[in-house]
């Protein structure tokens, strides 16, 4: 028997009981337009999904090594991050990359705001896209703790005493999320089950149904719906597509590996609950709404805690059924692109604002 039956009589072995040859054939098969494969904007959700698998896969690792209990916990990241052999970068990649996904994600949504590719028929998409944003913070709230240094113990401090001013339930929602009136081993316990357990198989549902709307309704054509008949042409997904996504994630991991090697994951001092003029501030993604806090002092702390993050969350979710319109192009629906760039624009100096 020859190489080439050998070959074809393990595809056919495979086949019969995987259809895994079928599969890759079908995505080495597979096209997409055109205009997707010269924007690199089109890139984002597949880079981000690249990023939340680099994530996994470090998070996984950490986990042989961490102990999640309040006597424990400081000691085993720290073993990690000195003493272990390549911790440091595992964890350094692990701490770099959520601020990574969180960028992607945003510039993913935002690319899918500004081209309106959340209308009809993909309401669906945008919609899981938004839970998606939602778990994604979920994933840097809840691993903010797990070093049970000062920096997480009392940034964590602070975002329960925030949940605990929301009008009525406040006060069911800090204890759930602390396990108890005080922070201490039930809120370790209940975060990291959060982010270990909860989250991961919340992201895994979502994106299953992201990708299920992408593959049945397809990448959003042109923008403009009189685009020249070689604009809707169509190229190869792989090497085309596939590609130029292989070479921005490995810029990005690359960027990773860097950073974790010139600044490294940061780690204070280990959690001291009766050191109160310890000065808390969360993850650069949440400074604006640290910032936004300032404003409204006291009673008016509801506003932004509750209705603002309500309005804009509905907003979001509201969006595709609002805009029902067949246009797409930004330039040609001013209400909805000024109001994206009203947010982000917010968002950004609010940043800006809490650092001065």
């Amino acid at each position: 028997m020859n190489k080439s039956i050998s070959t074809d009589s393990i595809n056919q072995w495979v086949e019969e009981r995987t259809h895994l040859v079928s599969d890759i054939q079908a995505i080495t098969d597979a096209t997409v337009p055109a205009h997707v494969a010269r924007n690199p904007m089109y890139l984002l959700g597949s880079v981000t999904l690249v990023a939340f698998v680099l994530q996994a896969m470090t998070g996984i690792m950490m986990m042989f090594y961490y102990d999640p209990s309040t006597a424990g916990a400081y000691d085993s990241v720290d073993f990690i991050t000195y003493q272990l052999p390549l911790g440091w970068l595992v964890r350094g990649v692990h701490h770099w990359g959520a601020s990574a996904v969180v960028v992607l994600t945003v510039l993913h949504m935002f690319r899918t705001y500004i081209f309106g590719a959340y209308k009809k028929p993909r309401e669906v998409n945008w919609l899981s896209g938004v839970v998606l944003l939602l778990i994604c913070l979920g994933f840097g709230f809840t691993g903010y703790l797990l070093p049970w240094d000062q920096r997480g113990y009392w940034a964590t401090r602070v975002g329960t005493e925030i949940a605990g001013s929301v009008p009525v339930i406040g006060g069911y929602l800090s204890q759930l999320m602390r396990g108890g009136p005080i922070q201490g081993q039930f809120t370790l316990t209940r975060f990291f089950a959060t982010h270990v357990l909860i989250l991961p198989l919340s992201i895994t549902l979502f994106t299953a149904v992201h990708l299920s709307q992408l593959k049945k309704h397809g990448i959003s054509g042109p923008l403009d719906p009189a685009a020249k008949p070689e604009v809707r042409a169509r190229v190869p997904l792989f090497p085309n597509f596939l590609l130029q996504v292989a070479v921005l994630a490995a810029g990005i991991a690359g960027l990773l590996v860097y950073l974790s090697a010139i600044k490294g994951a940061p780690l204070e001092f280990p959690a001291d609950p009766t050191n109160t003029n310890y000065v808390p501030r969360p993850e650069w993604y949440f400074l604006f709404f640290f910032q936004l806090l300032r404003y409204f002092p006291g009673a008016l702390e509801s506003i932004a805690t509750v209705l603002i993050p309500l309005f804009i969350f509905g907003c979001m979710i509201a969006l595709p059924f609002v805009d029902r319109s067949a246009e797409r192009r930004p330039w040609k629906k001013p209400v909805t692109t000024a109001a994206g760039i009203f947010y982000v624009g917010a968002i950004v100096i609010l940043t800006a604002l809490s650092f001065t």
